[in-house]
C-alpha cells in the first residue's frame, strides 16, 4: 500500500525545487563518472559558485564549507532546525559541530560516514555525532529531511532519556556517539512511522511560527521524537561495522539476552549459546558498552533489586534469590557498595519518602 507523506511541511518549496533542477543540470553535464561520490568542497566549487550567483540569499549554498559550527546555522534562541535535503546537491565531505539526523520520506539516499557507506530507504533514521566527517549522495527524486540539533540540547533531550531507560544499550549509544571510535553514528533501519512523522511535522510548524516558547516547544517535541524512536525502533538498530567480530545482528541479540536473563545467565552459558569463546564475548562487551560481563549483569541486578525494594513487600532474602544471589552476604555487600546503604535501610528510606 502506498504511504502518503502526512504533512505539507515535508514538501519542498519552489525555491528548493529550483535549486534541485539547477544541480540536476550540473550533474547531467558532468563528465566525471565519479561526480556522485563524495569529494572535498574544491571539487564542486565551480557549481556551488554558479548557484550562489543565481540564488545569493540561499542559506544552504552559503553554509556548505568543510567545517560547519553551530553559529553558522542556529539563531541565538534556536536549538533545533528541520529542513529538506536538496536532491542532486553535491556530496561534499564536511564536518558538523552539531547533531545531524537524516530521515528518508520517499526513495533512497546514500550517506558516507568515515569509511562506511549506508543506504537509507523510506523510514530509515541515521543519527550522526558532531565532529564526524560525512557526505550525503542523493541523485534521485528522493525526499529526505535533516534535523540539526545543538549538541547541548541533544544531550539534554536524548541522553536524559537513555539514562532513565535502564537498558544495556544505553552505554552502547553513549560510546557510539561520544567516544573516539571510528564510526560515531546510529542507524535505525525501521519502516515508515506515522507517529514519528507527525511529531516531526509539528516540530517544523513550531520552527516557522513566531509564538512564544517556540524553542522550548521544539525541544519538547524532539524529546517525544526520541522516545518514539526508542520505543518503536530499538529492534531496528543496526550496529556500526566496527563491531563486526560479532555480527551486527548477533550483538544486539547478545545485549538484549543479557538484559532479559541477567539473574541467571553465566558467561560460559552465553558463550555456548552464541557460539563464541568467553574471551571473545568479554572483549566485544567491553568495546561496545565499556563494561565487563560481570559489571553488566551486576548493574542490571542492582537496578532490579532497588525497584523491588521500593515498590514491593517481597522479603530481602527472596529478592536476592530471585536475582541469582545464593549468598545473602554477597548480595548485601554489593548492594551497599552500589547504593551506600543496606537493602533494609534502602527500603525503609524509600518507603518513608513515599508516605
Amino acid at each position: 500500500m502506498s504511504i502518503t507523506i502526512p504533512s505539507e511541511e515535508f514538501r519542498k518549496t519552489g525555491h528548493q525545487l529550483e535549486l534541485e533542477e539547477m544541480f540536476r543540470t550540473f550533474y547531467a553535464q558532468a563528465d566525471d563518472p565519479a561526480y556522485h561520490l563524495p569529494h572535498p568542497y574544491a571539487y564542486y566549487e565551480q557549481e556551488i559558485l554558479k548557484a550562489v550567483n543565481r540564488y545569493p540569499d540561499s542559506l544552504t549554498l552559503h553554509k556548505c564549507a568543510s567545517l560547519l559550527n553551530e553559529e553558522a546555522f542556529f539563531d541565538k534562541d534556536t536549538d533545533t532546525l528541520v529542513h529538506p535535503h536538496i536532491s542532486y546537491f553535491p556530496p561534499i565531505w564536511h564536518v558538523d559541530h552539531f547533531i545531524v539526523i537524516q530521515i528518508v520520506l520517499e526513495g533512497t539516499l546514500t550517506t558516507y560516514i568515515a569509511d562506511q557507506e549506508l543506504k537509507l530507504g523510506k523510514g530509515n533514521v541515521c543519527i550522526i555525532a558532531p565532529g564526524t566527517r560525512h557526505a550525503v549522495s542523493c541523485f534521485s527524486e528522493a525526499n529526505a529531511m535533516k534535523i540539526l540539533i545543538r549538541t547541548s540540547s541533544f544531550e539534554k533531550v536524548f541522553f536524559g532519556i537513555l539514562k532513565d531507560s535502564d537498558t544495556v544499550l544505553a552505554e552502547f549509544f553513549f560510546r557510539t556517539l561520544y567516544s573516539s571510535n571510528p564510526h560515531p553514528f546510529l542507524f535505525f533501519a525501521g519502516d515508515w512511522d506515522p507517529e514519528m512523522m507527525e511529531i516531526l511535522a509539528r516540530t517544523i510548524r513550531e520552527g516557522r511560527s513566531h509564538r512564544s516558547f517556540r524553542s522550548q516547544m521544539q525541544n519538547s517535541l524532539m524529546n517525544q521524537f526520541f522516545i518514539m524512536l526508542l520505543r518503536n525502533h530499538e529492534k531496528d538498530l543496526v550496529f556500526p561495522e566496527h563491531t563486526s567480530d560479532i555480527q551486527n545482528a548477533n550483538l544486539i541479540f547478545l545485549l538484549k539476552y543479557i538484559q532479559e536473563h541477567a539473574a541467571s545467565i553465566t558467561l560460559p552459558e552465553l558463550s555456548q549459546l552464541f557460539n563464541y569463546s568467553e574471551r571473545h564475548i568479554q572483549r566485544v562487551l567491553r568495546s561496545s558498552t565499556g563494561k565487563s560481563f560481570t559489571e553488566i549483569t551486576q548493574s542490571i541486578r542492582m537496578r532490579e533489586a532497588s525497584r523491588m525494594l521500593r515498590s514491593t513487600d517481597v522479603p530481602v532474602f527472596r529478592i536476592a534469590s530471585d536475582l541469582g544471589y545464593a549468598n545473602m552476604g554477597n548480595f548485601r555487600k554489593i548492594f551497599r557498595k552500589t547504593y551506600g546503604m543496606s537493602p533494609i535501610d534502602y527500603r525503609r528510606d524509600n518507603t518513608q519518602a513515599r508516605q
